[in-house]
């Protein structure tokens, strides 16, 4: 599924909302980042749990988030090879800023 299929599918869900980081197309929930694609890599970014980052760095799936030379530890780029599961990615994201309001 692209990009755009996926982020249109989770915008449906409630809190979730379209908006901009970095001058270009976010997903939010609540306020809160939870997805966006990143075109100077061609790859989908996601908020996740640090621990998780650090699974899909391992794993091969995720590559290490480091635009201002400094590693965000909570976003972990998808590549597009993976486009086929953005969805189920940005979903895991919506859950992860879900479990964080949660606990506000």
């Amino acid at each position: 599924m692209s990009y755009e299929d996926a982020v249109n599918k989770v915008a449906l869900e409630p809190g979730v909302e379209h908006s901009t980081m970095m001058k270009s197309p976010c997903l939010r929930y609540k306020g809160d980042f939870i997805a966006m694609m990143f075109e100077k890599a061609d790859a989908l970014i996601i908020k996740v749990s640090p621990e998780r980052v650090n699974e899909l760095i391992g794993n091969g799936n995720g590559l290490e988030f480091n635009f201002t030379k400094k590693r965000f530890k909570e976003w972990v780029l998808i590549p597009l090879e993976y486009q086929d599961e953005y969805e189920n990615y940005i979903r895991e994201a919506l859950k992860y800023a879900q479990g964080k309001k949660a606990k506000d």
